[in-house]
């Protein structure tokens, strides 16, 4: 066992002793006991971090202390085990599976005053060798009275919506998904949310210096009060990057990290949500690549990579729930199928425990397609 692991392993540990480790053996929550100061709700962050709102699956709170310090852990997880059926256009098929720890990981947060959130989060994962830091932000205001808010930290500017039910990552987080350390300033009302932020990129322009407020992203999220739609909780949201290339899929495709011109990009989505069922829609596309800048595409041409995202989730049953995906892309080539389409089944059997199973089919601009099976069984603490 590595040095890495055996920390993790022991971080693991103290804070689900130091939260209550009663309460993980009874499979419930711990209320947080005070006299209403601390109000541990659950917010939409998506101005924010995309990662930290989808593992929030389960929260563990501990109490303010004498020093009014209040704290709370969580984590997840995710054993997978997969099996797949590759075609090429000349119909010769190559099977291959696979069995890993897809992902461990540990979140924190720290409320030293009522206006002050301090966010870490621990991450290990199949592709990785060791535990890394993912993300560590300090949010300044977002309070009841004022939604005002100033962040700064490592975080995953909020790109696209990359929001799923299913086991797999849909496409638009593998090609757009970004990573950095940024500053951000915004509001989030209860019905309008706002954003506007610099960071820093790995892709920049040649020279020397960086181009931290020379890339910036502008992010608004409109959300109509349900009553007013009877009953229907939406939220629609726009963004838009000047330097798309700063994704984690783009700069692993840019020779040397370093373009003339940084493209842009901008994305649309939308999340509703009526009794048992929600849909998720989001369309990512960048401006043009010049020819010969992304490693995967043919020499000599300009790509203008794109790819959308349509997934319909129906809780079925109490612990039950039934989603389905259509996606794809363009100008992507062997890298992301250009369709892809598939269903996910998943069960809760018991509180801390999720069972899912998922199929996917996808089909290349190549005419070659793959068949994918991914069961999942994933522990919150």
């Amino acid at each position: 066992m590595s040095k890495w692991t055996g920390i993790f392993l022991l971080a693991v540990w103290t804070l689900a002793q130091g939260a209550g480790a009663e309460a993980l053996a009874q499979g419930r929550e711990v209320a947080v006991a005070s006299d209403g100061q601390w109000e541990w709700e659950d917010p939409d962050w998506s101005p924010f971090s995309g990662s930290l709102k989808i593992s929030r699956t389960l929260e563990i709170s501990a109490a303010p202390g004498p020093e009014g310090l209040a704290w709370k852990v969580w984590g997840q997880l995710q054993f997978e085990a997969s099996w797949d059926k590759q075609r090429d256009a000349q119909g010769k098929s190559v099977y291959g599976d696979h069995a890993a720890l897809a992902r461990a990981e540990v979140f924190g947060e720290l409320r030293p005053a009522s206006f002050i959130r301090i966010y870490g989060h621990l991450l290990h994962q199949d592709v990785d060798s060791g535990v890394k830091l993912d993300e560590a932000f300090v949010v300044l205001g977002q309070g009841r009275d004022f939604p005002g808010y100033l962040m700064g930290g490592r975080v995953y500017p909020a790109v696209g919506l990359f929001e799923s039910f299913m086991v797999s990552d849909p496409i638009t987080k593998v090609v757009f998904e970004t990573q950095a350390i940024a500053v951000e300033a915004g509001w989030a009302g209860d019905w309008l949310r706002a954003g506007v932020s610099g960071y820093n990129p790995a892709v920049r322009r040649p020279g020397q210096g960086g181009d931290f407020w020379q890339t910036y992203l502008l992010r608004v999220d409109i959300s109509p009060p349900a009553e007013a739609l009877g009953g229907l909780k939406l939220v629609l949201g726009g963004a838009y990057t000047n330097n798309i290339a700063a994704s984690g899929f783009f700069e692993e495709q840019v020779p040397g990290q370093r373009l003339e011109s940084l493209p842009g990009g901008w994305s649309l989505s939308a999340n509703a949500k009526w009794g048992p069922l929600t849909l998720l829609a989001e369309y990512l596309r960048a401006d043009s690549f010049a020819a010969g800048t992304l490693e995967f595409a043919p020499p000599g041409s300009s790509v203008q990579p794109w790819a959308f995202n349509l997934e319909l989730s129906w809780a079925v049953a109490e612990g039950w729930r039934l989603s389905g995906r259509w996606e794809g892309g363009g100008d992507l080539y062997s890298e992301a199928p250009q369709r892809q389409g598939g269903l996910c089944l998943s069960w809760e059997p018991v509180a801390h425990v999720g069972l899912a199973l998922e199929y996917l089919r996808g089909e290349f601009d190549d005419g070659s397609r793959q068949d994918l099976i991914t069961s999942q069984l994933s522990l919150f603490f």
